[in-house]
């Protein structure tokens, strides 16, 4: 009875063995296996669903490089950044001028890129002297004129003993970031 009993363990060792050594990683290969085609037959499908959808695709690539043409529209082109500099204080001024303002003071602070948009930027500390609801004026017609004007700081002082009515002075003073296109960068 003890040889039987021996026999019987050796034979549930020796299935145990198989089980473990055989079966269990003939499993998982064959979950590796089905893993694997799963993640092939969703990367057909996604191509699949590209090339039929082609035309929509095609369309709406079209559809998007015309609106961005349209938005980059917006932005001047200059042919330097130097230049740009020169044509802003220009313009700045003319529109000061206009609003019967006085410009004291254009620095141009620094020079940047948007890399992603092809833009280039500057940003400038602009300060002009005039009457409070000019000086209002000046500030809503930036916005509104100039939309590759972002403003980022705005500063209005009134001088000491001053009243601030309409007809006194002040001086307002702006931090801006300017973008524009170098024709280089121009798309």
């Amino acid at each position: 009875m003890a040889d039987r009993r021996a026999r019987a363990l050796l034979a549930v060792a020796a299935v145990l063995a198989v089980l473990r050594f055989v079966v269990v990683p003939w499993i998982e290969a064959q979950n590796e296996a089905h893993d694997g085609l799963q993640v092939l037959t969703q990367r057909l499908e996604r191509s699949v669903g590209v090339v039929q959808n082609r035309e929509a695709l095609s369309a709406a690539r079209q559809g998007l490089a015309e609106a961005n043409a349209q938005a980059r529209e917006r932005f001047p082109t200059a042919e330097s950044v130097e230049a740009f500099r020169i044509e802003g204080q220009r313009r700045l001024g003319d529109l000061a001028v206009s609003a019967g303002l006085k410009l004291t003071l254009f620095d141009w602070l620094l020079d940047g890129k948007v890399e992603d948009a092809a833009l280039a930027f500057g940003r400038v500390r602009v300060q002009v002297e005039g009457a409070p609801w000019e000086l209002a004026r000046l500030h809503t017609d930036l916005e509104g004129r100039l939309p590759h004007v972002a403003i980022r700081e705005v500063q209005l002082s009134v001088p000491r003993g001053s009243s601030g009515a309409a007809d006194g002075r002040a001086t307002l003073t702006l931090v801006a970031d300017v973008y524009f296109r170098l024709q280089e960068v121009a798309r």
